[in-house]
C-alpha cells in the first residue's frame, strides 16, 4: 500500500505513534504488576515474627528492684547533629539509649540523631 498524499502519510504516522505508545504503556503496566507482585511475595517472607504469648510471659519485670534515678551531674559537652527531631524526641531517645545500655547519660557520646525514612 502506497501513501502518496501528505494526509495519508500523516495518518500513518499518527497510527504508528499511537500503537507505539500503547505498547510502551502496556509493557510499563506489566512491569508495575510484576514488581508489585514480587514486593508482596517478598514481604511475606520478611515479616518479623510476632512475639507469642509464651514469649511475652517470659518477659518479666522485677518489681522488687528499686528504680534508681540517674544522678544529675550537670555535665554536658559537645554538640549533637539533630535532623528533623524535636527536643522532646531527642531527650526521649537519649534517655532510652542510656537506660538500655546502662551507661549514664553523662558518659554517652552521641554524634548525630536523624529520622529514618521507612
Amino acid at each position: 500500500m502506497e501513501y502518496s498524499t501528505l494526509g495519508e502519510r500523516f495518518i500513518l504516522g499518527l497510527e504508528v505513534t499511537v500503537i507505539g505508545m500503547l505498547i510502551v504503556f502496556a509493557v510499563l503496566a506489566l512491569l508495575c504488576g510484576i514488581i508489585s507482585l514480587l514486593s508482596k511475595v517478598l514481604q511475606r517472607f520478611e515479616k518479623p515474627k510476632k512475639a507469642t504469648e509464651s514469649e511475652l510471659s517470659s518477659l518479666e519485670i522485677d518489681e522488687t528492684q528499686e528504680y534508681k534515678p540517674v544522678e544529675k551531674t550537670g555535665f554536658t559537652s559537645g554538640e549533637v547533629n539533630v535532623l528533623d527531631a524535636e527536643d522532646e524526641e531527642v531527650a526521649a531517645i537519649l534517655a532510652a539509649v542510656a537506660f538500655d545500655s546502662d551507661i549514664p547519660l553523662s558518659e554517652l557520646k552521641i554524634k548525630s540523631i536523624k529520622r529514618l525514612k521507612e
